[in-house]
């Protein structure tokens, strides 16, 4: 019984004189690696990357997966212009076998703020929605463009001088005709991008 204490005893030493190696580690190499890194991202930089989320549509639709891909070039330091290609499928409400695809290609400005490692943004834009019902047993009506709004904002957090991961709540104003489904919704995302 006295072994089994000791045995604890020591495992849960060892654990806290890790964690506090680890912790000094840390602690010295952040001030290092804080006089190292590079103004990212700077004038001319271009980024590009991934999210993957989800779209909160108008209430007829359900919730539903969506991915996109964009690529941003750095005007300045803290403003850029940025591409993005998204693409969801809604299911309809009550009727999952029912779907209205969504591809989107957006064009926004972006203003970000320097805190540290973290790069808080705000974007602006306007783009083209290709939108499509698929009803499951009819035939399905030919595809349509419409303009729209969007707006959000995010974060990113820099791993190093030429990656960071994004965080972002976007909301989509959408055109919409007169008996026609509703394209605007919300989309939360998260993603990878990196820069060169």
């Amino acid at each position: 019984m006295h072994t089994l204490r000791s045995d604890r005893f020591h495992r849960a030493r060892r654990v806290a004189q890790t964690a506090a190696a680890l912790l000094l580690s840390l602690g010295i190499a952040s001030p290092i690696l804080a006089q190292t890194r590079v103004r990212t991202p700077d004038k001319g930089v271009i980024g590009y990357g991934a999210d993957i989320g989800v779209l909160f549509p108008n209430e007829e639709f359900e919730n539903t997966f969506t991915w996109d891909g964009f690529g941003e070039y750095y005007v300045t330091p803290r403003v850029s212009v940025r591409g993005l290609l998204a693409f969801a499928k809604p299911g309809v409400a009550g009727f999952p076998e029912d779907h209205f695809r969504q591809v989107k290609l957006l064009f926004s400005g972006v203003y970000n703020w320097e805190k540290g490692s973290w790069r808080p943004f705000g974007q602006f834009g306007a783009g083209f929605y290709f939108v499509r019902q698929h009803i499951d047993g009819t035939q399905d009506p030919p595809g349509e463009t419409r303009g729209g709004l969007n707006f959000g904002g995010g974060a990113e957090y820099l791993l190093n001088n030429e990656s960071a991961i994004k965080m972002e709540l976007r909301w989509d104003i959408v055109s919409h005709p007169f008996l026609l489904p509703d394209a605007s919704g919300t989309s939360l995302t998260v993603g990878y991008k990196r820069y060169f």
